[in-house]
């Protein structure tokens, strides 16, 4: 569960998909309340993966964007990102942001196949500031941090 200007919530839900009570798990926040929204967990290699958006979507190519990821080796944390800074302290290694034809990248989803796992999201083109779904190659690197091909 997102909560746009105060982190990232985790909440526990029924078999049938309702929720099972009324705690809360932070697992993510900006420091002085900045942007932090549409998380998405990958389970790795032993880890949790949280992958969240920073900054300003929606503004086309004036579009702010970014994904970033910590991990775990619990779902409910704490996620730390690669320099060991918590997420709920405002950490998070940066995967991908916006650079040349390609702004505001954010919404990010992981798509695990057989052949390789991709990163799946939105981006507003630098030209008109259109938006468009963009999927690149996503790889893991020695140390099991995820390094995307986009924007």
């Amino acid at each position: 569960m997102a909560r746009f200007w105060s982190g990232i919530k985790l909440v526990k839900l029924t078999p049938e998909g309702k929720r099972a009570d009324n705690e809360l798990t932070a697992l993510a926040g900006r420091k002085n309340g900045g942007a932090i929204e549409a998380p998405f967990v990958v389970h790795r290699c032993g880890y949790y993966y949280l992958f969240v958006s920073f900054d300003k979507c929606c503004a086309g190519a004036d579009s702010t964007y970014r994904v970033m990821v910590g991990r775990s080796r619990d779902v409910k944390g704490p996620y730390v990102d690669r320099a060991g800074t918590a997420m709920l302290q405002g950490g998070g290694t940066q995967v991908v942001a916006g650079a040349g034809a390609w702004k505001g990248p954010g919404h990010n989803a992981v798509l695990r196949t057989d052949k390789g796992d991709y990163n799946l999201y939105h981006a507003y083109a630098a030209g008109d500031g259109h938006s468009e779904l963009r999927i690149s190659q996503l790889v893991w690197d020695a140390e099991g941090w995820p390094i995307s091909g986009g924007p």
